[in-house]
């Protein structure tokens, strides 16, 4: 039996699963301003609230899958060489460092292979902030819980949804998520907060539906090769989506027909399936998944992913490197030849004295021979590097005073199309390319402006070559830590060929 644990700004969820069948499930309020987008904020009356659920409902505390609404994350798709097993963990973190933003020191890192063929391996590779999952074990310790394991609340969704090719919405009154699955894989994993408690159902349903169509967007550029069908289905679950015109509302808004998320469990009538599809998903972690659903030609792929493996990960001890093993040999015959030396002179006694003192003299006269002409070949070297540095600089001045006019002119023509909100970071500019880094609010706004400057006719080709969304979150340590969607600041690169 697997037991899972779903924790939102508003209420505790629980649910149990033996096989596939559902056996018990509750639910308990939150007070405001215990959780907040992804932070437990109070540990302590989390606890208390989680072991009186657990009480109330009987359910063992074992086994327990976790996952926390609204939790911040960041996420890649990585490839790399096929390598052997020892090799890849430190592979996997040297190509982490460099595709993501936020120091890895911040982040519990996490990953799995995908399903592939080839010379090359695709890895995704989860990043969560630390402070958000080391609040999750103490309120879990201070409710007498020994975490099992943990999950991100959209994987679960994705393989409560078992399609080959789907979009699954998950309505909560906290927050909703988005999960673009393509070819068996959760491709695309978005969260967004909905409007204000005083905002209507039409009101969050039409945020939802302008977030899907920039989602939609973002993944068809990101993914040029694999066009998103019009025919794809739209999975609809949440506690919102079993309000009666929910469905309907966000038929009219989008071309993708709309329906119910039914995950692949039995479970009975009264259960209000709905509000606990994600919970079903966590819970189906550990259970074999299901055939292909009928009429999918694509089988589901899940990403199962354990978050808690980044923060139990042991660090490998390195191995001594050669250089030294070999220095540590020769202080040991020079410890021993000297040693060797040091008896003969002491047998020769005064006789030698004479002797002694003049080849150490000698010696003083090679040592400082030796030192002179080392130096004298680094001063050489120097004075060579810093000629071709010369020389390079006055060729590099030569040729930007040459074409200083083009790039004056290419910095414009830049510049004249940057959207509001968005600001440079640096910019690269040669005779046969510009690069442009920067920052804006959404990854939407980057597409707008590459857009932008293709309309300029002026360019051969505009291609975006880095793109990193992440929401601003603060927590009481004031940290700072970046998911896609809501309040956002979203990093890019341009490569424009003249």
């Amino acid at each position: 039996m697997y037991v899972a644990l779903n924790i939102s700004n508003s209420s505790i969820q629980v649910l149990s699963l033996k096989g596939r069948q559902v056996k018990k499930w509750g639910n308990l309020a939150l007070a405001e301003g215990l959780v907040r987008d992804g932070l437990i904020l109070q540990p302590e009356a989390v606890g208390e609230a989680i072991d009186a659920l657990f009480k109330s409902t009987k359910i063992p505390r074992e086994n327990v899958i976790i996952s926390l609404a609204g939790l911040s994350f960041t996420y890649r798709f990585l490839s790399l060489p096929r390598m052997k097993p020892a090799l890849l963990e430190e592979a996997i973190l040297r190509a982490a460092k460099k595709e993501i933003s936020l120091p890895l020191d911040e982040l519990y890192l996490s990953w799995q292979a995908l399903p592939g063929k080839g010379e090359e391996q695709e890895f995704f590779v989860l990043g969560v902030p630390r402070n958000l999952v080391d609040a999750v074990l103490q309120t879990l310790s201070l409710a007498g819980v020994e975490p099992y394991l943990m999950d991100l609340r959209p994987l679960a969704l994705a393989r409560a949804a078992n399609r080959g090719d789907a979009i699954v919405v998950n309505l909560q009154p906290d927050c909703f998520d988005i999960v673009f699955i393509a070819n068996g894989i959760p491709t695309v994993i978005h969260t967004i907060s909905p409007r204000s408690e005083e905002a209507t159902l039409e009101d969050n349903i039409r945020r939802l539906a302008d977030e899907l169509a920039k989602t939609a967007a973002f993944y068809q550029s990101s993914h040029p090769e694999s066009q998103l069908s019009p025919t794809t289905p739209l999975l609809l679950t949440g506690e919102l989506a079993a309000e009666a015109p929910a469905r309907g509302l966000l038929q009219a808004e989008v071309e993708y027909p709309v329906e119910p998320l039914v995950p692949p469990a039995e479970f009975p009538p009264e259960l209000p399936l709905a509000a606990y599809t994600a919970s079903i998903g966590l819970a189906l972690k550990k259970t074999p998944p299901k055939a292909a659903a009928k009429g999918e030609e694509t089988r589901f792929h899940d990403i199962n992913i354990n978050i808690l493996s980044g923060k139990y990960r042991k660090s490998k001890a390195q191995p001594l490197p050669a250089r030294y093993i070999l220095l540590g040999v020769f202080l040991a015959i020079a410890v021993i030849f000297l040693f060797t030396l040091y008896q003969g002179r002491s047998q020769l006694g005064t006789e030698n004295a004479g002797l002694q003192t003049e080849l150490r003299g000698v010696s003083r006269q090679v040592n400082l021979a030796s030192l002179i002409v080392e130096e004298t070949a680094r001063t050489e070297d120097t004075i060579q590097e810093i000629i071709a540095s010369t020389e390079t600089l006055n060729l590099a001045t030569l040729s930007i005073l040459g074409n200083r006019g083009d790039y004056t002119r290419n910095l414009q023509l830049v510049a004249e199309v940057l959207p509001p909100g968005t600001y440079f970071t640096s910019i690269e500019i040669d005779n046969n390319r510009i690069i442009a880094r920067g920052e804006t609010d959404s990854v939407f706004t980057v597409i707008d402006y590459a857009t932008a400057l293709e309309a300029t006719n002026t360019f051969s080709e505009v291609r975006i070559t880095e793109l990193d969304e992440a929401r601003s979150i603060t927590s009481e340590a004031d940290e700072t830590e970046t998911t896609p969607g809501g309040g956002s600041v979203t990093t890019f690169e341009i490569l424009v060929n003249k």
